[in-house]
């Protein structure tokens, strides 16, 4: 959220990270569309963690009534992005070493069982995009901002967990993964992380087109693992900065 002084910023032209709260992007709800415009602005910082996000400020920007945007912040507490607190409204949570080892720890069984399934039943088409958009992907880390590259793994992301053939488990994936975005962008904030990330993504393509399910799985594993030892020690930094910061009592 812009501090003091500084414009608001503009909701519906905040660039996407492909971050929806449903999966099937064209019957959205306006509550749902409301929520995809927020999300987005939380993942990228736009809305920082302890805000306020004032129901009425939101109804007055999108041009409806409070029913949507309340709607569309339930949709984004389900998902962990905000907190209603009562006779507060909606806060943005707070991002912290013990949730990312919460939700990184599924996230990485889920992860390795979808490429594991993936390199089972693998599907030549789907395989041929994946090995064309881990390409790009190699380019996008030298050369494109954070959000471009995030928003690109994202997508690889749901691709493995579309091919895993396992619905559920799809769905699972879907709704974790909004969950542990913001968390992904931090792991993945340095030019040296991204290149790494790329690195990571070209093996476990390689393993998928060999259909070696237990290399799928190691490199899935790499994959999550990295990212996540990267969030907690930016935020462990950040917390011993604002210690550091904090005026004597």
């Amino acid at each position: 959220m812009p501090k003091q002084g500084q414009a608001k910023p503009e909701l519906g032209r905040t660039p996407t990270f492909d971050w929806l709260p449903t999966a099937s992007a064209r019957t959205m709800s306006l509550p749902e569309q409301i929520a995809e415009q927020v999300g987005n602005a939380i993942i990228k910082g736009l809305f920082e963690p302890g805000h306020r996000i004032q129901e009425q400020d939101l109804a007055d920007r999108f041009e409806v009534s409070r029913g949507p945007v309340r709607e569309a912040l339930r949709i984004l507490e389900k998902d962990g992005m905000v907190q209603i607190l009562p006779r507060r409204g909606a806060q943005v949570t707070q991002l912290n070493v013990d949730e990312v080892n919460d939700i990184f720890e599924i996230r990485t069984s889920l992860f390795k069982l979808a490429a594991q399934l993936f390199a089972k039943r693998p599907d030549p088409t789907a395989l041929e995009r994946l090995k064309a958009d881990v390409e790009r992907l190699q380019d996008l880390a030298g050369t494109a901002s954070i959000d471009d590259y995030v928003s690109a793994v994202y997508r690889l992301n749901m691709m493995v967990a579309q091919c895993s053939g396992n619905k559920h488990l799809r769905n699972m994936m879907f709704s974790l993964a909004h969950q542990t975005l913001r968390y992904s962008r931090l792991g993945l904030s340095t030019p040296k992380r991204r290149q790494q990330s790329a690195k990571n993504w070209r093996r476990l393509c390689g393993a998928l087109l060999q259909k070696d399910q237990l290399a799928a799985q190691q490199a899935a594993e790499l994959l999550v693992t990295q990212s996540r030892d990267t969030a907690v020690r930016l935020l462990r930094e950040q917390e011993e900065q604002s210690r550091i910061r904090r005026p004597a009592a």
